[in-house]
């Protein structure tokens, strides 16, 4: 058997020199390729018959530095995380609450509504009580919203990577999203649940990227919390796009019902658990809870006709997204992810009664978009002080910056709406542009914590606003027109 394969292997050894020296007149690079094929046979697989000869076996050179970024990003995320876990807002109370509860009565506390939120919450508090020794009650809550944070990230990292297969994009995917102020905000300082939703929409859409059907997990995101629908729009769009089945849409449900079964056979009551979202809906009467949406500039308008006018045009406009979505002739990856981040923002954008962590989604996923193409850098980085500026309304009572943040919000839906249309493509470095969307930002930034808390409209607030929203806007512009000039795709 062994003298059969190295005859084998000794043939095409002699094969791979003639060829060689018949290719001596043909073009460099076609004479190059056969002689590596000689030498690959010369040296590996006549030395190891049994053995494929890979010269990357050891860590290559290109791996080093990506995962050494990684790796080094990811300590600096746990330390801030380890640094921020006592840091408490008006929700930790409840939080605690909530922890005490599933720690004092276990599997059995279950039968009651315990927490405002879907079962599948309930049952992350309660493994997180098997780790009640390790730290505080906060500690640990924020402990989950950390796991499915570097969830996240982790997903990004592998859209990104599949996409480009290129290492250092996927390490700077992953440690932008690790260590993103929004994100960092949202579980590490308030311990908020977002990242659990947005770890199952992700998923969906990379699933879609990879001409999967992704239906299921983004069913379970909704099963989560009731922001995941932010992604309806375009799942429906790709249902209709790709003909699956439309009895995929009873996974909404379906999901929901399987997960909460446990609390049902605990003894807590089919009512209670089918009104989780209803009751969610009505706890707070205001069109915004700071967030940086068009219904900043609508705060007079009244309650009931606000939401009324807020959900028909939410539904209107994501069912033409869909639309759009399934008779669009684009193809690719890209494309797949540009009208996710889409549907993630348009959705909070124009539904009333949503708060400032609505936007997670979005801006988690354009981090995604901005390494696969750098065009959409300036996306992600706006996406990001405006999350930081509707942030500080809560945290430290500075609404003055959610103005400026709902002008911005609105010039990325209106330039996204633009890309989906045209299609345009490429990337430059606005360099005037990027210098003067940094210094007028932290310009207002610097004027905003100064001033502190309350309405301080005065002339430098109405210079400092207006600086920073028209370097956004000439930022989106460059970025956008420089593809029309016909530069090259950035992958």
């Amino acid at each position: 058997m062994y003298t059969l394969h190295t005859r084998h292997l000794r043939s095409w050894q002699l094969f791979a020199r003639r060829n060689c020296k018949s290719r001596l007149r043909e073009p460099f690079k076609s004479s190059m390729s056969d002689c590596v094929i000689k030498d690959t046979i010369e040296r590996g697989a006549l030395g190891a018959p049994y053995h494929r000869v890979n010269p990357d076996e050891t860590l290559p050179e290109r791996w080093r530095i990506p995962i050494a970024l990684a790796v080094g990003c990811g300590l600096i995320g746990i330390a801030l995380r380890y640094l921020a876990r006592e840091h408490a807002t008006a929700d930790a109370a409840e939080y605690i609450t909530w922890y005490t509860f599933a720690r004092d009565h276990g599997i059995a506390g279950l039968a009651e509504a315990f927490t405002n939120y879907t079962p599948i919450y309930s049952y992350l508090l309660l493994i997180a009580t098997w780790f009640d020794g390790l730290g505080q009650p906060l500690s640990l809550v924020k402990m989950i919203s950390a796991l499915f944070e570097f969830g996240c990230a982790t997903v990004v990292a592998r859209m990104v990577w599949r996409f480009t297969s290129v290492a250092l994009r996927a390490s700077l995917a992953f440690c932008a999203v690790w260590l993103a102020p929004t994100v960092l905000f949202n579980g590490a300082m308030w311990g908020q649940a977002d990242s659990i939703w947005t770890f199952f929409a992700l998923v969906s859409v990379a699933m879609f990227m990879r001409h999967r059907n992704g239906v299921l997990p983004f069913a379970v995101g909704c099963s989560v919390k009731a922001q995941g629908v932010f992604l309806g729009p375009f799942v429906l769009g790709m249902i209709l796009r790709r003909k699956i089945h439309l009895a995929w849409l009873a996974a909404i449900p379906g999901a929901y019902a399987i997960l909460a079964i446990p609390v049902l056979i605990a003894g807590r009551s089919l009512a209670s658990v089918l009104g989780i979202y209803l009751d969610q809906a009505h706890t707070f009467h205001r069109l915004t809870m700071n967030a940086a949406n068009v219904w900043v500039f609508a705060g007079a308008t009244p309650y009931a006709i606000g939401v009324a006018a807020g959900l028909v045009l939410a539904a209107a406009t994501g069912l033409a997204l869909s639309i759009f979505i399934a008779q669009s002739k684009r193809t690719g990856p890209e494309f797949i992810l540009l009208v996710a981040c889409v549907s993630l923002i348009l959705m909070p954008y124009l539904l009333p009664k949503v708060h400032e962590r609505y936007f997670y989604g979005f801006e988690l996923a354009s981090i995604a978009l901005a390494c696969i193409n750098l065009r959409y850098l300036p996306f992600a980085v706006i996406a990001q002080v405006d999350g930081v500026l509707s942030y500080l309304a809560f945290e430290s009572g500075i609404v003055m910056g959610l103005l400026p943040a709902a002008l911005c919000n609105t010039f990325l839906v209106v330039y996204l709406l633009l890309d989906l249309r045209h299609g345009e493509r490429g990337f430059r470095l606005p360099r005037f542009a990027w210098l003067g969307f940094i210094a007028s930002t932290a310009g207002l930034f610097t004027y905003l914590l100064f001033a502190g808390a309350g309405l301080n409209v005065s002339l430098p607030y109405m210079l400092a606003a207006g600086l920073a929203t028209l370097m956004t806007l000439l930022l989106v512009k460059e970025s956008r027109c420089a593809s029309a000039e016909g530069r090259a795709p950035s992958h």
